[in-house]
């Protein structure tokens, strides 16, 4: 006999579909009938598994057996937590590092976006075509407040009165302590954020928090410098009074595991999907461009696949998502680039108007069109960030340094203090 759990996957409160976690670590991902016959009036989980105006092509995919072994299949895995979260998991639910089902098991109400995995009544029929002597196990529940994707350390929590706690209600937030090894980058992000914002690139509300004013009892374990005054507080824009938002990253829409956050696609690939499949395309592209060119004026280098995020504000249409994770990575990484190729190109200070022109060529958008709102961002930047800058309290190192970085680009994307 095969022991087999079972996770039901809801968008919302919509039936999706339900994943099986056998006890060898095979994981099987079916979508139900009903969520499929839903037709073109179904809430989108993922790009990966829809086509925009292609319904013939989105049920093929539906009807498809999505299976894994040890890590669940791509879209499930991405929304689990990476390193130190991680490992806090793992070590408190006594679970081996890649046996992704308990992780989700454990994490299931507490997603990313508008989606939960609540344990299931009996199996699904694919459990018993792929096993025949497949038998359910209801397992005990060992469940854990938040799920954050990334790396860095980081909370969702709750704002009452100016402190900020893990307990349930109220408005919820994205609180990122101080980095254990890299200075004030609580700072940094919240600098870089203001400026995306002043270059008219949506934003989620953002603070700087004393950390005096968190309260993370009930989390023994996690080391936190107390040599730096300041978190980095970002409001959660796929949680709202109406309820749950769905989204995803672009690590999920292109199906790629986040060990392949910086490997598996390109600037000019992101940008010809948007172009192509979303929704009014040119408000779309103007703004996928304006974060380009934001990222290369800050010296951001890790906006990879997972750092960039699709929303379905109306459950079914794409459209990126707020900005979020905007850090100037030149003050910790010596010559760093951007995270991905742009144009064929990487490095800052050599990205030119040609790599826009071949990024608006391979997207089979107009070039002008790419070109004149590149040129139009760094108008806005000029303008509006040497006061700014000044202004938020970034160390004065870090300004010198953000400085000196401007004066670096090329012509195209050149400013002075």
């Amino acid at each position: 006999m095969a022991d087999a759990r079972v996770l039901k996957i809801l968008l919302g409160d919509v039936p999706v579909g339900h994943l099986t976690g056998f006890q060898d670590g095979k994981n099987l991902f079916t979508f139900d009938e009903g969520y499929i016959e839903l037709g073109a009036s179904r809430p989108t989980l993922s790009l990966s598994f829809n086509i925009p105006e292609d319904e013939e092509a989105t049920e093929r995919k539906l009807r498809e057996t999505y299976s894994s072994r040890m890590t669940l299949p791509p879209f499930f895995s991405n929304l689990l937590p990476e390193g130190v979260l991680r490992e806090y998991m793992v070590k408190s639910l006594k679970v081996h590092h890649n046996r992704e089902f308990e992780l989700l098991m454990a994490l299931g109400g507490s997603l990313p976006g508008a989606v939960r995995a609540v344990l299931a009544d009996e199996l699904p029929k694919a459990a018993f075509d792929h096993r025949p002597d497949a038998v359910h196990a209801v397992p005990a529940d060992a469940s854990i407040k938040f799920s954050l994707g990334g790396s860095q350390l980081k909370f969702s929590m709750i704002e009452h009165g100016g402190r900020f706690s893990l307990d349930d209600g109220g408005d919820e937030w994205i609180v990122k302590p101080p980095h254990p090894t890299h200075p004030n980058v609580p700072a940094n992000e919240y600098t870089m954020m203001r400026l995306a914002a002043a270059a008219g690139i949506e934003t989620p509300e953002v603070k700087l928090v004393r950390l005096d004013d968190l309260d993370l009892k009930g989390l023994a374990g996690f080391s936190i410098p107390r040599w730096e005054v300041w978190a980095y507080a970002i409001k959660r824009y796929d949680r709202t009074a109406q309820g749950r938002v769905h989204a995803e990253d672009f690590a999920q829409v292109f199906s790629v595991y986040a060990d392949q956050e910086y490997k598996a696609t390109n600037y000019d690939t992101i940008g010809r999907l948007i172009f192509d499949l979303f929704p009014n395309r040119f408000d779309q592209l103007a703004e996928f461009v304006r974060r380009l060119v934001v990222n290369i004026l800050v010296g951001n280098g890790d906006a990879h696949l997972k750092n960039w995020s699709v929303i379905y504000k109306d459950r079914i249409s794409p459209r990126l998502a707020p900005v979020y994770d905007v850090v100037s990575t030149i003050h910790y990484v010596a010559n760093d680039g951007l995270a991905l190729n742009l144009g064929g190109e990487k490095r800052f200070q050599r990205i030119s108007e040609s790599h826009f022109d071949r990024l608006a060529r391979r997207m089979e958008a107009p070039p002008k069109f790419v070109l004149d709102t590149v040129k139009e961002t760094v108008a806005v930047a000029r303008k509006a960030w040497p006061t700014l800058i000044r202004e938020v309290g970034l160390p004065e190192d870090m300004r010198d340094r953000q400085y000196n970085h401007w004066r670096g680009l090329s012509g195209l994307l050149r400013m002075t203090p």
